[in-house]
């Protein structure tokens, strides 16, 4: 296997990673707000299934680059996503600044 035979294949399972996780994201969690910012995971999942295609028509170490560095955006988007974070009680959590 080739370099770039790993990296489509990664780019291809990142895509598949990140639109099963917005799908789910729908799905379980509908509100506004998280259908807003997961777009970017969404969107960024469509590009991928594009990598192997860029990959064979762009030689060159920059699109290699920008390719692992979607699959890492991917990857930080949904660990962004899932995290859980508790529900607002209504008492602020935030330290109050020192003077």
């Amino acid at each position: 296997m080739t370099v770039d035979e790993v990296l489509g294949g990664a780019c291809l399972v990142a895509a598949v990673a990140a639109l099963a996780v917005y799908l789910w994201l729908v799905i379980r969690r509908a509100q506004i707000i998280r259908l807003m910012t997961g777009l970017g995971l969404f969107l960024t999942g469509l590009a991928l299934f594009q990598g192997p295609a860029v990959l064979e028509a762009a030689p060159g170490v920059n699109v290699r680059l920008a390719l692992a560095a979607l699959i890492l955006a991917v990857a930080a988007q949904i660990a962004a996503l899932l995290r859980t974070r508790p529900a607002w009680t209504g008492v602020e959590r935030r330290n109050e600044a020192a003077p």
